[in-house]
């Protein structure tokens, strides 16, 4: 769910922009506003287990760095401290 936050409209543009031609305007805005909306939503549902839950998340998305017992590695990560920025940036987490 939290990827698709991301995703989605990335999603949607990627669509309306290679196959607007065959899809037409009608078509391209209904996949655009329906990817924009669904991504709202999650994210309404991420910001309500977030901040008011007080739960943390963290998700790993690639390894970076991996050298014996240092890795370093992609993701997102949300903590209730984030407030309203959450899941706005890319975290890079490193652990020795």
């Amino acid at each position: 769910m939290y990827l698709l936050i991301v995703f989605l409209p990335l999603l949607g543009s990627s669509v309306a922009g290679f196959f607007g031609r065959f899809l037409g305007s009608e078509g391209t805005a209904i996949i655009t506003t329906t990817c924009v909306s669904f991504s709202s939503i999650f994210s309404f549902l991420a910001f309500y287990e977030v901040a008011p839950g007080a739960s943390a998340c963290y998700l790993r998305i690639a390894p970076w760095i991996s050298s014996e017992m240092f890795d370093a590695s992609w993701g997102f990560f949300g903590d209730r401290e984030l407030g309203p920025s959450l899941f706005h940036f890319i975290y890079v987490r490193g652990s020795a």
